[in-house]
């Protein structure tokens, strides 16, 4: 069973995409490495276990900011004091190693380095794709500074004529500001622009409200539930059957 589109193909001229969960993923994911590095540090920790209590802190941490207020700031120094405390309170259950700081820095480099990341398989076919057919493509994503050093050891730059990213905007999706700023970029009407991405909220519904038009990816459950009027894809190679 493939795409279930939801009306007629959607006409468009300019393609933003989310990154994680979109176009890359960790690998290892984060609990594993965060495991791997306590484990060297001397204190025992299995991935699973870390994994669940590093999303745990995450979700706390960020509930704890105020109102359309970045928590890893606008900069390297700013990203740094927030995931330094994300990482202290995923590794505080399993006790803090005598080290910490030079395993947090560690932890920095790994993830500000593509060897941490893996592109999906369907990202580079559905760019030849959508660059053959004369669509521009974008990124609209919620992710500190690091991102765009990210995307040009991923050699991912080169296909993007825009790159908005939220610790340059200084807001969030699904805030209608970053949004904005990707229509200003692109210099299209907002209807002649999609956004693709895995999160219903920030995603789907910040585009839709922005006035674009919206593509849900759900790569693990593209078969749930969904709310009417929304076109929902399993991957990325299914875009060419709902954009026109």
């Amino acid at each position: 069973m493939g795409a279930r589109l939801e009306g007629p193909p959607v006409r468009v001229e300019a393609v933003f995409f989310d990154a994680a969960g979109t176009l890359l993923y960790a690998d290892p994911p984060v609990g594993e490495v965060y495991a791997c590095a306590l484990r060297e540090a001397g204190v025992n920790a299995e991935g699973a276990e870390v994994q669940m209590q590093f999303e745990r802190a995450w979700h706390r941490i960020r509930h704890e900011q105020p109102p359309n207020k970045l928590p890893y700031g606008s900069t390297e120094a700013e990203a740094m004091r927030w995931w330094r405390r994300v990482v202290r309170e995923s590794f505080r259950p399993f006790g803090l190693p005598a080290t910490f700081e030079e395993v947090f820095l560690h932890l920095w480099t790994h993830f500000s380095s593509a060897a941490a990341w893996r592109l999906y398989d369907d990202v580079l076919p559905t760019f030849g794709d959508l660059e053959r057919r004369g669509k521009g493509i974008g990124l609209i994503s919620n992710w500190d500074t690091r991102l765009f050093g990210l995307l040009d050891q991923m050699r991912l730059r080169p296909h993007m004529r825009w790159t908005v990213v939220s610790s340059e905007v200084g807001v969030e999706k699904p805030h209608a500001e970053i949004f904005a700023r990707a229509l200003k970029e692109c210099g299209l009407p907002a209807q002649k622009a999609v956004h693709v991405g895995d999160s219903y909220e920030e995603d789907v519904v910040g585009a839709l409200r922005a006035g674009m038009q919206a593509v849900w990816l759900r790569r693990s459950d593209a078969h749930a539930a969904a709310p009417d009027g929304v076109t929902v894809i399993r991957s990325l190679t299914e875009l060419s059957s709902v954009l026109e």
